[in-house]
């Protein structure tokens, strides 16, 4: 039985629900010993609506996780982390984040990128591109490279709306499993698009992600894997043991490395 998960978002973001509290609850309820939250970042100079939190939330965030991390303290290690992508403008901020200890840990989930202009804009998840997949790819790999990064959420995401498993795909796979391998980053294996349900994306009636063509070359590549709920309600953290993704974890054999140190 899986009992950590360090992907789990709040309602700051402004597209999860519940209250932090309820999330531990629900993590006590199933068992979880390690609860990690890892929102989608707040940055200083951008807002994006819907999507992360105004920097303005940043203090109240880091304050009642740690006040939940004491209540709790005899039940269950809460940790602080965030979610963010892979992009060199915000990395001394990040750093500066984590230098003062308040954050013990980033998980780089690649959504976007920043242009030159200081914009946030192109969506990975929408690449039906080669060119595309590839800017997506070396974006990641530079992240992890910095050595900012503990886990790379959905590393196979990418093929969100990729409409074929191809020659590009393949290199893409490698480069990113070479790079996790080297750097010693936990690729996560993620249920969030299992729960939304399978749909057609070329010929292909699957998830966008996990794609285990890809999760066969992380295998051969023996990265270290580890689950993650990429939780965005209270309920989503009871489908740790019991979701499909699990299953397909399952299948593919893949060697489990779930529990961090911070």
């Amino acid at each position: 039985m899986i009992k950590e998960n360090y992907h789990t978002h709040t309602y700051r973001c402004g597209h999860a629900i519940g209250t932090d509290e309820e999330y531990v609850i629900e993590a006590l309820a199933v068992g979880i010993t390690e609860l990690g939250f890892s929102d989608h970042i707040f940055l200083p100079d951008h807002s994006q609506v819907g999507i992360r939190g105004d920097y303005e939330l940043l203090d109240d965030y880091i304050s009642s996780l740690k006040a939940l991390r004491e209540k709790y303290k005899d039940r269950i290690k809460i940790h602080i982390g965030f979610e963010a992508e892979a992009m060199p403008y915000y990395f001394p901020y990040y750093k500066s984040l984590l230098e003062k200890g308040d954050i013990e840990y980033l998980v780089l989930g690649n959504h976007c990128e920043i242009d030159k202009n200081n914009e946030l804009h192109f969506f990975f998840s929408q690449a039906t591109k080669a060119k595309d997949i590839i800017r997506y790819t070396n974006s990641l790999v530079k992240g992890i490279k910095t050595g900012l990064f503990r886990i790379v959420a959905h590393p196979d995401y990418f093929m969100s709306s990729y409409y074929k498993w191809n020659a590009t795909c393949i290199s893409c796979a490698k480069k990113i499993c070479k790079a996790a391998k080297k750097y010693g980053v936990v690729l996560e294996f993620n249920f969030g698009a299992v729960r939304r349900g399978k749909k057609l994306i070329g010929e292909e009636y699957r998830f966008s992600y996990p794609y285990n063509k890809f999760w066969e070359i992380a295998k051969k590549y023996k990265c270290k894997v580890m689950i993650g709920l990429d939780a965005h309600s209270p309920n989503d953290i009871s489908t740790l043991n019991n979701d499909g993704g699990y299953e397909m974890f399952k299948e593919l054999g893949l060697e489990l490395s779930q529990k961090m140190t911070f």
